[in-house]
C-alpha cells in the first residue's frame, strides 16, 4: 500500500502518510475497529500496480497485496454468493471487488455543514476576485429554486464577518448570475487549501468533518449537479459533470465514505474544432461525468440532498409513483485493469477482528 491511499478512520479520512507510527480506528462498512500494530508500518520498497475499475475507484497497490472480491450467484439454483480474498495481480477485467459500505458513519473533525455548504458553492459556481482579495459564491436567478440557495448562503457567510462596506448581493453585469463577495470567504476557503488557481476539492477538503462532507456536497451538488431519468425502478439518476477528473474522484471518496456509492464515465474526448469564419482552430476539454444511481440516489437524498427546492421537487415527482422502490445492488465495483505503476516504499497494518480496511473506498486485506 503507498502512502498516498486514503484509508476511513473514526477521525475521518487520513492518508496512509498521517498514519505510520501512529495507532488508530479503521472504519469499514461503518463499523470501528483498533489498530494491533502501531499505525501503519513501512515494508520495504516494492514495485507496484494500480488497479483500476470501470467505475473510476483506483488505488495503488503491490501485485501482492489482497483484495476482497464478490463472486454472485451463478443462477437462481446456485448456492448463496461469496466473497473471496485475491491477490490485486491475479484480478482480471470484470472482476468484482468489494466497496465499503459506510452508511450512517460519522465523524468529528474541522468545519461545519454551513462552511461546507459555502466552499462547495465557491468550487462550483464561485470565484476568487483578484482586486480587493475577495472570494465570491454565487446563485443564478434563471435557476428555479434558487432562493433557498440565495438565503441560506447569505446567512452562512455572514456568520464568517463581513467589513462595515459589505453590501450584499450584487448582479453580475450583464448576467443572470448574482455574487456576494468577501475576505471572509477568501480566508475560510484557505483553510481547506482552496484559493485563485487551485478551486477544487483539496486533501485538506476529504480531511474535514462528515458535516462538512454533507455541506460541501449539497453546495456542490446545487451548483453543478442535476437529475435525470424517468419514473421507474432505478431509472432516476443525480449527475456531475467535470472537466477536473481528480476533483470527481475525490467526491466519488467523499460520497462513498457517508455510504453513497457513485460511478465515474468518460462523457467527452478532447477534439479539436474550427472557428468557422473566424479561423482557426481550438480544442475542447476533456470532460467527465460521476453518476449516482438506483439505490444509491435514494441514500444520496437522504444523507446530502439539495437546498435547491426544484431539484428536490423534481426528485419528489420522478420517484413517488415508484411501487417497489430501487433496487438494491451489492456494494462492489468491476476491475477494468491492474497495470504496473512504477517502484516505491510501502505500508501495511494490522487491523483487529476484520483484517482489513477501506483504502479509496475499496476493501483491502492487512498484514
Amino acid at each position: 500500500m503507498v502512502d498516498s491511499t486514503w484509508v476511513l478512520t473514526g477521525d475521518g479520512a487520513r492518508r496512509v502518510k498521517d498514519l505510520v507510527g501512529i495507532p488508530f480506528t479503521a472504519v469499514l462498512d461503518g463499523k470501528p475497529y483498533g489498530t494491533l500494530s502501531n499505525g501503519f508500518v513501512r515494508t520495504g520498497t516494492e514495485d507496484v500496480v494500480k488497479l483500476r475499475t470501470s467505475e473510476g475507484h483506483e488505488v495503488r497497490l503491490t501485485a501482492g497485496h489482497k483484495v476482497l472480491t464478490y463472486i454472485p450467484k451463478t443462477s437462481r439454483y446456485a448456492k448463496d454468493a461469496r466473497e473471496e480474498w485475491v491477490a490485486a495481480g491475479d484480478l482480471g477485467p470484470g472482476t468484482l471487488v468489494r466497496l465499503s459500505d459506510n452508511l450512517g458513519a460519522s465523524w468529528a473533525g474541522r468545519g461545519t455543514e454551513g462552511q461546507g455548504y459555502v466552499l462547495g458553492n465557491l468550487v462550483g459556481d464561485g470565484t476568487f476576485h483578484t482586486y480587493g482579495g475577495y472570494g465570491a459564491v454565487a446563485f443564478w436567478d434563471t435557476d428555479p429554486g434558487f432562493e433557498s440557495v440565495r438565503d441560506y448562503l447569505y446567512e452562512q457567510v455572514v456568520k464568517l464577518g463581513a467589513r462595515s462596506d459589505f453590501k450584499g448581493w450584487h448582479r453580475v453585469s450583464q448576467s443572470d448570475q448574482y455574487r456576494l463577495k468577501t475576505t471572509g470567504i477568501r480566508d475560510l476557503a484557505a483553510t481547506f487549501g482552496i484559493a485563485q488557481g487551485r478551486k477544487t476539492v483539496t486533501p485538506e477538503v476529504e480531511r474535514a468533518s462528515s458535516g462538512f462532507y454533507r455541506g460541501f456536497l449539497r453546495g456542490l451538488f446545487d451548483a453543478d449537479g442535476h437529475i435525470e431519468g424517468a419514473s421507474t425502478a432505478g431509472g432516476v439518476s443525480i449527475r456531475l459533470t467535470s472537466i477536473d477528473l481528480p476533483a470527481l474522484q475525490a467526491v466519488q471518496r467523499m460520497l462513498a465514505r457517508l455510504g453513497v456509492r457513485s460511478a465515474i464515465r468518460n462523457l467527452k474526448d478532447e477534439q479539436v474544432h474550427d472557428w468557422g469564419e473566424r479561423g482557426g482552430e481550438y480544442l475542447s476539454q476533456r470532460s467527465y461525468r460521476l453518476i449516482i444511481a438506483g439505490a444509491n440516489a435514494s441514500r444520496h437524498m437522504q444523507v446530502v440532498g439539495f437546498l435547491n427546492s426544484a431539484k428536490t421537487r423534481k426528485w419528489e415527482a420522478l420517484t413517488s409513483h415508484m411501487r417497489r422502490g430501487f433496487y438494491k445492488k451489492p456494494y462492489t465495483a468491476s476491475v477494468e485493469c491492474v497495470e504496473p505503476d512504477g517502484r516505491e516504499d510501502v505500508y501495511d497494518v494490522t487491523v483487529a477482528d476484520v483484517h482489513a480496511f477501506d483504502g479509496n473506498g475499496i476493501v483491502l486485506h492487512t498484514c
